[in-house]
């Protein structure tokens, strides 16, 4: 039963996208308009886009002898899928985080779908995406949650890290 809610979490931009599909597939036999069957390919297009980003971050991945990721600052590392629907959601938050701290704190992203990533998720215990995890400049993790980024949870949590 876990594995399938684990699924589910990280897959859930594309379930959205197949039952927006059948629902669309539906409604053109339901009322027999062809503007539903247009709007396939764009429901597909825009999913293609949303669940993968051309773009990765420089710093997406750091490894070091010592552990798994380098510690010169305080570090965010944000577990995360591109096809989970609340990891786009948290998307405009990191972003801001990101301008407001980008040069006192490291941001780090890591996909949980490439396998490269599974020792990582299995020794930081990560469940669901996504999953923010903060360290201090030591290496020590200080705070830990899961869930849609919100502004007011991370900021103050980061100012903690940063004044450590």
């Amino acid at each position: 039963m876990n594995s399938i809610l684990e699924f589910i979490n990280h897959y859930s931009v594309l379930i959205f996208l197949f039952l927006l599909i059948i629902g669309l597939i539906y409604l053109y036999f339901r009322y027999k308009s062809s503007a539903f069957l247009i709007l396939i390919p764009l429901v597909l297009l825009v999913g293609y886009a949303v669940a993968n980003p051309t773009t990765k971050e420089s710093s997406e991945v750091e490894l070091v002898a010592s552990g798994y990721f380098s510690f010169e600052k305080p570090t965010v590392v944000q577990f995360m899928s591109p096809a989970c629907m609340a990891c786009v959601a948290s998307k405009p938050t990191v972003s801001a985080m990101k301008e407001i701290y980008g040069d006192k704190v490291d941001f780090i992203e890591i996909d949980i779908r490439n396998a490269e990533n599974m020792e990582k998720i299995i020794k930081y215990n990560v469940r669901s995406t996504p999953t923010f995890i903060m360290f201090d400049s030591k290496g020590k993790e200080s705070f830990r949650f899961s869930g849609i980024a919100k502004s007011r949870i991370m900021q103050p949590n980061i100012d903690d890290i940063i004044s450590n």
